[in-house]
């Protein structure tokens, strides 16, 4: 009997337990809700924080995701990665004590956002799979953390001199699109760049990256810029078997003409000429992955030089052609005139 009410007072001990937490948790949920609607009611997403005051400090910092594509042609590469945005918004400050709320991305429309921009920025998409890959996080003091994750292919003007033995600078330029230096100030936080020594290219190594700020005056004032900029290295270990071994092969094999005989006219001429079609093909593909660009590259000179060897192989058959008939005909006898007795013997031979 005992055991029996003992269980019983348990049971009603859990379902008050139970009961007092699910009414905390609605009351504290209703909390939220209320002060989230408190600070929105007469909040002005047209002004800035501390509008007419100081600027407003902006903190930055990216995390690179992956490194997506990299073009010689349109001069540009495409880049997957994190962007997070840190600043402070006293109106919407609820509480001094260190407390968070993680708010949907979908908050973010509802509040002053800076207008940052890439500047070399060609085309952008924002990843919206399952959701929006956007997140907002109130501290109780105002701070925001502002993020997103996102897609660009970036402007990078290539110095192809010494391509494919060339080094590249790829930047990423950040900037506030209308907030001069007055209203705005952008800074990167103290560890500006993650992930970039875990990001990988097919044909080009990483071998660091820098970032810097400065401002830039243009017609419509002056504006804080940060840039990242990545120092990277061409692997030229594609270059090797798909142009340097296959054109040193073709030289090699316009040479093998040399021993053949110089009256197999038809079997020199066919290797001449199919090696020079060769190295015209192998040049065509090489410059078909390349801009239209006046100044000459280092690619260029080898090929041409390849070109002049297969070309002159060709060219000294035909020399050596000319020069033997050339001989042949000078050392044949010629044939002499008939004398008067001669002419006399023949016309008593045919009687």
């Amino acid at each position: 009997m005992l055991i029996r009410i003992a269980f019983m007072l348990c049971i009603i001990t859990l379902s008050k337990s139970t009961s007092h937490k699910k009414s905390a948790t609605t009351e504290r949920l209703a909390n939220v809700t209320q002060t989230i609607s408190q600070l929105l009611h007469g909040y002005d997403i047209r002004l800035r924080p501390n509008f007419g005051g100081d600027p407003l400090y902006v903190g930055m910092d990216l995390t690179i995701a992956s490194f997506d594509s990299i073009s010689e042609v349109s001069m540009d590469y495409t880049i997957t990665m994190y962007l997070n945005q840190y600043w402070k918004d006293d109106r919407l400050a609820f509480s001094s004590e260190d407390e968070v709320l993680t708010l949907s991305g979908d908050f973010a429309e509802k509040i002053w956002v800076p207008d940052t921009f890439f500047a070399n920025d060609k085309n952008s998409f924002l990843h919206d799979v399952t959701e929006r890959n956007k997140l907002v996080r109130l501290n109780g003091d105002g701070s925001i953390t502002y993020g997103m994750r996102f897609t660009t292919t970036l402007a990078c003007m290539m110095d192809l001199h010494y391509y494919p033995l060339d080094n590249q600078n790829c930047t990423v330029e950040i900037e506030s699109y209308g907030y001069t230096v007055l209203d705005v100030v952008m800074y990167w936080k103290e560890t500006p760049v993650r992930g970039v020594e875990e990001a990988q290219l097919p044909q080009f190594t990483i071998l660091g990256h820098e970032t810097n700020d400065r401002k830039e005056k243009l017609a419509t004032g002056t504006y804080q810029r940060l840039s990242l900029s990545f120092k990277l290295q061409r692997n030229i270990g594609y270059f090797v078997f798909q142009t340097y071994l296959p054109s040193i092969l073709i030289v090699m094999l316009s040479w093998v003409s040399f021993w053949i005989n110089h009256e197999a006219t038809s079997a020199r001429v066919a290797l001449g000429i199919t090696t020079v079609l060769t190295m015209t093909t192998i040049s065509t593909g090489v410059r078909s992955s390349l801009p239209r660009i006046s100044y000459v590259k280092a690619i260029d000179i080898y090929l041409v030089m390849c070109f002049v060897f297969v070309f002159a192989a060709l060219l000294e058959y035909a020399a050596v052609n000319y020069s033997y008939w050339a001989d042949r005909a000078k050392k044949k006898p010629k044939a002499k005139e008939p004398t008067p007795l001669d002419r006399d013997c023949a016309l008593f031979t045919d009687y």
